[in-house]
C-alpha cells in the first residue's frame, strides 16, 4: 500500500531531475543558435577589414609610388633645365665675346679722344656726301659735335689751320641746321665771325676750320678733310 503510494511520487521526482538536467542543455543549443548568425557576421566583417586593408595598403604603395616617379621626373627635369641654362649661360658669355671682338673691329679706326671715339681722316678729302658714306664705311657717321668740351678735346689732334667736314647741314631748309645723323637740329653751333652766310647761296654744309675751329657754311662739293665718329652704344 505505502508503496502504490510512493511510486507517482518518485516518478515525478525522477522526471523533475531529467527536466534539471535537459534544462542547461537547452539554454546552450538555444544560445549557439542565437549567437551563430552573429559569429557569421563577424567573420564578414573580418574579411571586409582584410580586403580594405589589402587594398588601403595597395593604394597607399601605388601613390608612394606615384609620388617617387613624380619627384624623379621633376629631378630629371630640374638637372635638365640647369644643364639648359648653364648652356644659355656659356652661350651668352660667347656671344658676349664676339660682340666685344666685334665691336672692336669696327672700332679698328678708330680712337679715344675724351669720352668718344672718332677716325680723323688727315689724307682723304671728299665732298660733304663721299664723307658721309666714307664714316658709315667705317661703322660710325660724320662728327656730330655735342658741346665745347667734345670739340675742345679734338683739337689738338687737327691739322692747323685745317678744314674737317661734320655732319651739320641746312640742305633742306635755309639757315635750318639739322645732324644728317639724328635727322634733328645741331646740338652744339660754334660759328666763325660773318657765318654763316651762305655764300652765293649755296653754302649749305658746315665744316670746322681756321685757327681757332669754329664753324663755317661750305659748298657741298668742296673737298676737304673729315672727321668720323662712333656711334653710341
Amino acid at each position: 500500500m505505502i508503496l502504490l503510494f510512493l511510486f507517482p511520487v518518485l516518478l515525478h521526482s525522477f522526471g523533475y531531475a531529467q527536466a534539471i538536467m535537459v534544462q542547461p542543455m537547452t539554454c546552450e543549443a538555444f544560445c549557439l543558435r542565437q549567437l551563430k548568425p552573429l559569429t557569421s557576421t563577424i567573420a564578414t566583417l573580418n574579411n571586409h577589414l582584410r580586403v580594405c586593408e589589402s587594398k588601403h595598403s595597395i593604394n597607399a604603395s601605388a601613390r608612394v609610388n606615384r609620388i617617387d616617379e613624380e619627384l624623379k621626373q621633376q629631378k630629371f627635369t630640374i638637372l635638365s633645365n640647369s644643364h639648359e641654362i648653364f648652356k644659355n649661360r656659356e652661350n651668352l658669355r660667347d656671344q658676349g665675346k664676339l660682340i666685344e671682338k666685334r665691336k672692336r673691329e669696327l672700332r679698328q679706326p678708330f680712337i679715344q679722344i675724351g669720352s668718344g671715339y672718332y677716325y680723323i681722316e688727315h689724307t682723304t678729302k671728299l665732298n660733304w656726301f663721299g664723307a658721309v658714306h666714307a664714316c658709315l664705311r667705317y661703322g660710325g657717321h660724320l662728327l656730330r659735335l655735342n658741346n665745347k668740351e667734345e670739340l675742345d678735346a679734338l683739337i689738338p689732334r687737327l691739322q692747323k689751320y685745317g678744314t674737317y667736314w661734320t655732319d651739320i647741314n641746312d640742305l633742306n631748309k635755309e639757315n635750318e641746321f639739322l645732324s644728317i645723323t639724328t635727322g634733328f637740329g645741331a646740338e652744339f653751333l660754334n660759328w666763325g665771325m660773318w657765318e654763316p652766310n651762305n655764300g652765293g647761296g649755296i653754302e649749305n654744309c658746315v665744316s670746322i676750320g681756321g685757327y681757332n675751329f669754329r664753324m663755317n657754311d661750305f659748298k657741298c662739293s668742296t673737298k676737304m678733310n673729315f672727321i668720323c665718329e662712333a656711334f653710341e652704344e
